[in-house]
């Protein structure tokens, strides 16, 4: 049987595909479980409620008499993945509380358990007001709290913004 030179270069045209497909696919793959295997990097993982992760916060900045937005990169509490605590989820946002290192008695609780959640020094959940984030602010994963201690959290927060709420209606009525 007589075969073309055509034949021939069609024939090991798609042998170096095929072998070049193979190489893609192990590099792919490898590049895949090193991904998911790193935390540090940017995750493929959903936010779930309770964990802590870092993510990209608006922050107002001063320059030259200019107020300005700007982001930081800081920790905060999931507390609204789906669990529609606050009000219902539209499945790209999520509700988290800012974490913070500053002591203070406004609103904020002690996370007993700091460095075991992935926080490297004393460190405070801020009840004030929760936080409307995207997926793509969200950073990483660096740990989590029990999920007592979130529903904790998010029934203090519910407490909070119920009565700020109350205290605006009794001061519209006094008002009137």
């Amino acid at each position: 049987m007589f075969f073309s030179a055509f034949f021939y270069t069609i024939v090991a045209m798609e042998l170096y595909l095929t072998q070049e497909l193979q190489k893609e696919l192990e590099e792919i793959s490898q590049l895949v479980s090193e991904f998911s295997l790193r935390e540090d990097y940017r995750s493929f993982t959903t936010p779930r409620f309770g964990e802590i992760w870092i993510c990209r916060v608006p922050v107002l900045v001063s320059h030259q008499g200019e107020v300005l937005f700007d982001t930081i990169a800081r920790p905060v509490l999931i507390v609204d993945d789906t669990h529609e605590h606050f009000i219902k989820h539209d499945l790209k946002n999520y509700y988290v509380l800012k974490i913070t290192s500053q002591k203070d008695s406004y609103q904020r609780i002690k996370i007993n358990d700091y460095k075991q959640c992935g926080l490297q020094k004393e460190s405070f959940v801020r009840l004030e007001i929760p936080l409307k984030v995207e997926r793509c602010q969200l950073l990483y994963k660096i740990g989590k709290i029990s999920v007592i201690q979130a529903e904790e959290y998010v029934q203090k927060v519910q407490r909070y913004i119920q009565n700020s709420a109350d205290c605006q209606i009794s001061e519209k009525t006094v008002a009137n």
